[in-house]
């Protein structure tokens, strides 16, 4: 009776993934446009049903979603760290987040959200939230630790806030010719801290950072991501204010492709096979399965429609197919 319920709130939040968020962090080595906008992205539409439109967009870099098991080192920093993901930006520049996932579900212990400020988490982690979120979801979790800027280092405090507040339609173009329409959920964290350098120096300068994640239904994966950083001080001398928009690039591909009418994969979950049915009548070229972290399991160089997955541990994957047209689409799919 036990298993049956399991299966049933499993299927549950899996067909609910429509208006809710499967997890927080994007595919491994998703491929993101680093972009800008001659006028500000209008991001104010939320709730349920409702739409934006980001036009017209132009590339000016690229980056990569890293991730990687933490260092010695990186643990002893920051404590409970189990994921190291690095946003490496073309030209050798990268920004660092450490998260930490178990049971109870995904806290930020670290991160560098620019190159002259570093923040730990390590007396009140960041707790962003337990996935599946669902549309409405709202949390608002306390948090505490160090920080550094370039020779200067004292404490914060603050809070940081994580709401699912909206699906819909987001559509957007990029000057380039690469054009994105599909369904998403978005996430929207709000952090606010307060810098000290105690004992004397209390509340010498503020960060604000709201973000945004437009999740795309169909892979699951990160479609478009913002994020705006305020950091003022007159003691430090700081007044920088840091704005970023990317999109997936993998989500944008202008040739008649699965990526832009995607593939159908049943059961999911399952436990001895896997169907694939590709929705663009394109032959399967390569089927690639690996870990939640990235690493590869095993590879099919077949056109293959039913995959054996009976010797897969239990636990969440990553399904990987690249068409004979050159195209790569990822899934992700619940072995029990």
């Amino acid at each position: 009776m036990k298993t049956t319920l399991f299966l049933i709130a499993t299927l549950i939040s899996l067909s609910t993934f429509s208006q809710a968020v499967a997890t927080f962090k994007s595919d491994p080595m998703t491929n993101y446009a680093i972009v800008t906008s001659p006028s500000t992205i209008d991001q104010t539409p939320t709730g349920a049903n409702t739409s934006w439109t980001f036009n017209p967009l132009t590339t000016v870099g690229n980056s990569t979603d890293v991730y990687a098991a933490p260092t010695a080192t990186q643990l002893t920093t920051y404590p409970g760290t189990t994921e190291v993901l690095s946003i490496n930006i073309q030209g050798g520049d990268s920004n660092t987040i450490f998260l930490k996932e178990d049971g109870s579900g995904i806290s930020i212990t670290g991160s560098s959200p620019t190159s002259d400020i570093t923040l730990n988490y390590n007396t009140d982690n960041a707790f962003i939230g337990l996935f599946p979120l669902s549309f409405g979801a709202n949390n608002t979790d306390t948090v505490s630790g160090t920080f550094t800027y370039l020779t200067a280092s004292g404490t914060f405090t603050g809070s940081v806030t994580t709401t699912i507040d909206a699906y819909g339609v987001l559509n957007f173009t990029n000057s380039s010719g690469d054009n994105y329409s599909g369904n998403v959920t978005r996430l929207r964290i709000d952090q606010t801290l307060s810098f000290s350098i105690p004992p004397i120096f209390n509340d010498i300068g503020t960060l604000t950072q709201t973000t945004y994640h437009y999740y795309d239904n169909t892979t699951e994966n990160i479609a478009f991501r913002y994020n705006n950083l305020d950091v003022v001080s007159a003691f430090l001398g700081i007044n920088q204010t840091t704005e970023s928009l990317e999109y997936n690039s993998t989500l944008t591909l202008s040739l008649p492709s699965i990526a832009r009418s995607g593939f159908q994969l049943y059961p999911n979950p399952a436990k001895d096979t896997i169907t694939l049915n590709l929705k663009s009548g394109e032959s399967i070229k390569t089927i690639k399965i690996s870990d939640i972290q990235g690493k590869e399991i095993f590879t099919y160089n077949e056109n293959a429609t039913t995959i054996s997955i009976s010797n897969l541990r239990k636990g969440l994957y990553l399904i990987t197919l690249e068409t004979k047209s050159g195209v790569f689409q990822t899934k992700k799919f619940l072995k029990y």
